[in-house]
């Protein structure tokens, strides 16, 4: 399939032609260029994969992304075609001209990386709108430098011909993960691929990691966010529900080179459990007695299935603990499922001291042991960081049908000690509308930006206002403070620090361009770094800088 670009300058390059042959040798467009639009598919979507250990230097890159589900037949790469490849963990998809997405009948399909160094991550995406731009987040937990809340174990051990001795495999606890699993294999297991062959192999390669519900970082990375789509419970299917995690893990296996998908035998889970951990259905913390369901996860296709329930024990070092069988290997959650969440929506209003600012924040929903359920809602998943303004109104549809839970809003993302507003603790079921008020620090001075991106054909007179998706990098500061806009025909406006430093990125057409210059109140050039570059002009009448940056393509 032809990209995007490419199939729109190929009709415009045979209506030049068709021009020359009207009027003879001499065409009439030798000394024009002409400019086409390129953004012609819909619902434009940025899905970026980043490290959800914020202080790991690695960061996902290059990899290929597996898009299934019920309309999966209807996505496509930001620039056209199918084949789902990111650059610097950039992965821009659209949705073709025949989607129709609205909030009665969205477009939903699921997204799965198996990102090399990488637990593997899967989330389910469904869209309302055919014009509104979207940006998502998903964090990846790396195996060599986990994140917060988390701990992992990479081990091999021996096998006899695909077949396993009495093997336990155990995480190990952190500052930061108080809690263990282990997985029990029984002797004689037989390791079995996905069509329940037996794997003739003599070594196991396992990697686990145990997901735990006391930070952030940790809870940011549940595979699917907290209002799965897609829930399968004893052969009915429910698209309306909301998790409760008591936490949850990622297990691994490879037989040689072949991947573990069954055992002769369950595998026996065992998992602690948070000592702080607050059971939903009591509001109380978690008992000896308590019993919570099992679920399983299908990665490939984001379907969650239930498996079992266990009960809440003592585990050898007094800490409470479940078990429970695994015949297969997957994403396995202890959690408590709302199949009829509250009634009623909750509608939040916003309330900012000084109505000009329009800060980027994290505004989140914790329960009252201050465990995080999830954050703004935005569509079918949680963001993570969101622009708020006074007199914001946003709805959160589906809540957790417990009894307490609060609005807490940070400064930076998941760092617990940038807290600056909170409400009171309510009943999310029967508040109806909640207010948060925010008294954000004095900000730094910002200026308006116009912003004009353009595509140049090398090999024609030609240029693309691109429909793409542009990142704009503070230097030296934290990820989640990426200002990502979407240039709509070429153009686009918003703000940024007057005097601040930008590594500007976009990606189009499978390549990756780049260029670094400060946006302030003087004349300024982008250098052609790798591939972008430009000017821009100030208008202090205004306090705008319009910037134009163009990027070669290779015309057909």
């Amino acid at each position: 399939m032809k990209t995007k670009y490419s199939l729109l300058l190929t009709i415009i390059f045979a209506a030049v032609a068709c021009a020359g042959l009207v009027t003879g040798c001499k065409k009439p467009t030798d000394n024009i260029t002409w400019s086409v639009n390129t953004d012609v598919y819909k619902s434009p979507i940025l899905i970026r994969f980043v490290n959800a250990n914020s202080n790991s230097t690695t960061q996902p890159d290059k990899f290929t992304v597996q898009i299934s589900g019920k309309d999966a037949d209807k996505v496509l790469m930001g620039s056209g075609g199918t084949d789902f490849k990111t650059s610097n963990g950039f992965l821009p998809l659209a949705l073709d001209a025949s989607a129709n997405p609205s909030p009665e009948n969205p477009v939903i399909f699921n997204v799965y990386a198996n990102i090399p160094g990488f637990a593997p991550v899967s989330q389910t995406f469904m869209v309302t709108s055919d014009t509104t731009p979207v940006d998502h987040t998903i964090l990846a937990l790396e195996y060599a430098h986990p994140a917060d809340g988390t701990s992992v174990l990479q081990k091999s051990t021996s096998l006899n011909s695909g077949v396993a001795p009495a093997t336990s495999l155990q995480t190990s606890t952190t500052s930061t993960m108080t809690e263990t699993s282990t997985i029990t294999i029984d002797d004689g297991t037989q390791m079995m691929d996905e069509n329940h062959n037996v794997i003739n192999a003599s070594s196991l390669q396992s990697s686990i990691v145990h997901f735990g519900t006391s930070t952030q970082s940790s809870m940011l990375a549940f595979p699917g966010g907290f209002n799965p789509v897609d829930v399968e419970r004893d052969g009915q299917e429910y698209h309306e529900v909301t998790f409760k995690t008591g936490g949850f893990l990622s297990i691994k296996m490879k037989a040689g080179n072949s991947d573990v998908k069954f055992f002769s035998k369950p595998i026996t889970v065992s998992a602690e459990l948070n000592a702080e951990l607050i059971n939903p259905e009591t509001d109380q913390p978690v008992q000896v007695g308590d019993t919570i369901p099992i679920w399983s996860m299908n990665e490939q296709t984001g379907q969650w299935k239930y498996e079992t329930t266990s009960t809440v024990v003592l585990d050898g070092s007094g800490k409470i603990s479940l078990q429970f069988q695994a015949s297969h290997l997957s994403c396995w959650n202890i959690d408590w499922w709302f199949y009829s969440p509250c009634r009623n929506a909750l509608r939040v209003t916003v309330r900012i001291g000084n109505p000009a600012l329009r800060p980027q924040y994290e505004l989140v929903l914790v329960d009252a042991n201050g465990q995080y359920l999830g954050g703004l809602y935005t569509d079918a998943t949680w963001a993570t960081v969101a622009t708020l303004y006074d007199g914001l109104v946003t709805v959160i549809p589906r809540v957790p049908n417990i009894g307490r839970c609060k609005l807490v809003c940070y400064t930076r993302r998941g760092d617990p000690t940038s807290k600056i507003a909170e409400t009171a603790f309510f009943n999310p079921c029967t508040a109806g509308a909640v207010t948060i008020t925010i008294n954000p620090p004095a900000p730094p001075q910002m200026i308006n930006v116009k912003l004009f991106v353009q595509g140049k054909c090398t090999n024609k007179k030609v240029v693309a206002n691109v429909g793409a998706w542009v990142f704009l990098y503070k230097l030296n500061a934290p990820w989640w403070q990426w200002q990502i806009v979407y240039i709509n025909r070429g153009q686009a406006a918003f703000q940024l620090e007057n005097g601040a430093t930008y590594f500007v990125a976009t990606y189009y057409g499978g390549g990756y361009y780049t260029t670094t210059g400060t946006f302030n109140k003087n004349d300024t050039n982008f250098p052609q770094e790798n591939g972008l570059g430009g000017t821009a002009t100030y208008n202090a009448a205004t306090n705008t800088v319009t910037a134009f940056l163009t990027f070669n393509l290779n015309c057909p």
